[in-house]
């Protein structure tokens, strides 16, 4: 079969790295169909057929995906289970994204990690925590059985913290935002230390697009991430350099500074990318610090109003300078009783 003939489904398609996803399989020659709502509407490097309704709902996604065929599937969005189910014989491949937090033990806040690193595909997995995390390992041992049974080829692709134009959980909006404001500095939990994963969107695009193509992928799980983990006081600093800004950054015990800068008060986790250079010969398309630098220069053009506050902080400035004040006096005290302790 040419290029041309492939049929590649893309559930989402229009998020941050959807668009580059459908775009790099359009520049091998792939047809693209997305399936998704509607609700954000996006351009493409191609022609791209578009199947609107809601990959959430099941009844939804039966009439939209009944009698179609697909050589690949790539599920971005939508309720992976269900798609796994509707799809079964019906497509080649099923590449399923899910995320990070399937790993036991990375969602603990700085500093009660104790996960060791790098994070490989291999770690355990956590069935009993709520919501979507106590859902996602279940999800991908599902994929894995129909693989087994020949529904189709399973490949799962685990995201890290997704950043750049468009993603809508951006931590590096915490420091962004003060650059704008024209604060003088800003409060760093715990020094700034965490080194946790991110993914510059292009980037894991590419990894998914390789997981979607290399032979050698089927019935593998993939870490998804940039090759270079920064510390988040490195990543604050990159933004406030690009940014033409000067700004002091203070370490503060995390206590006394929550949501101020939640990217560094997070467990250290890094994931282990060996998988993805072996056998995708996945690199990435852009390095940490000039994605890091493009998404500063989006962020202050188009703003956060859509970002989170668990992801992109708070802005309580006078309570952010109350807590300077307090933690100075701590100093200040701690330094005079060294002191006198030396004498």
């Amino acid at each position: 079969m040419s290029d041309a003939q492939t049929r590649v489904l893309v559930v989402g398609g229009t998020g941050p790295t959807g668009v580059p996803i459908v775009n790099g399989l359009l520049a091998l020659g792939r047809r693209v169909s997305i399936f998704h709502t509607g609700a954000h509407p996006a351009t493409f490097d191609g022609p791209v057929e578009v199947l609107l309704g809601d990959p959430r709902d099941e009844a939804d996604a039966t009439a939209v995906l009944s009698g179609r065929e697909f050589d690949v599937a790539v599920c971005t969005s939508g309720r992976l289970r269900v798609l796994a189910r509707l799809l079964a014989g019906r497509t080649g491949r099923l590449v399923g994204v899910t995320g990070q937090p399937v790993y036991a033990g990375t969602m603990r806040p700085t500093p009660n990690g104790e996960v060791p690193l790098p994070v490989r595909e291999d770690a355990p997995r956590q069935y009993d925590a709520g919501g979507y995390t106590g859902r996602v390992a279940a999800g991908e041992d599902q994929l894995f059985e129909q693989h087994a049974e020949g529904d189709f080829e399973a490949v799962i692709v685990r995201y890290p913290g997704i950043y750049g134009p468009r993603a809508p959980l951006a931590h590096e909006w915490a420091v962004v935002r003060r650059v704008l404001d024209g604060r003088t500095f800003m409060l760093m939990p715990h020094d700034g230390a965490t080194y946790f994963q991110r993914g510059f969107c292009d980037n894991v695009a590419r990894l998914v697009v390789l997981a979607a193509t290399v032979p050698d992928a089927a019935g593998r799980a993939f870490n998804a991430g940039d090759e270079a983990v920064l510390s988040a006081r490195h990543v604050a600093r990159v933004i406030i350099e690009e940014l033409e800004a000067e700004m002091d950054l203070i370490g503060v015990p995390a206590q006394w500074c929550r949501g101020v800068y939640p990217l560094a008060e997070k467990s250290s986790l890094v994931l282990d990318l060996g998988a993805a250079r072996h056998v995708l010969g996945y690199t990435d398309v852009v390095g940490t610090e000039e994605a890091t630098r493009r998404t500063a220069r989006w962020l202050a053009e188009h703003g956060g109003e859509d970002i989170s506050p668990a992801f992109g902080g708070s802005f309580d400035y006078p309570a952010e300078e109350a807590a300077l004040g307090a933690w100075r006096v701590a100093e200040a005290h701690m330094s005079s009783s060294l002191e006198g302790a030396a004498r």
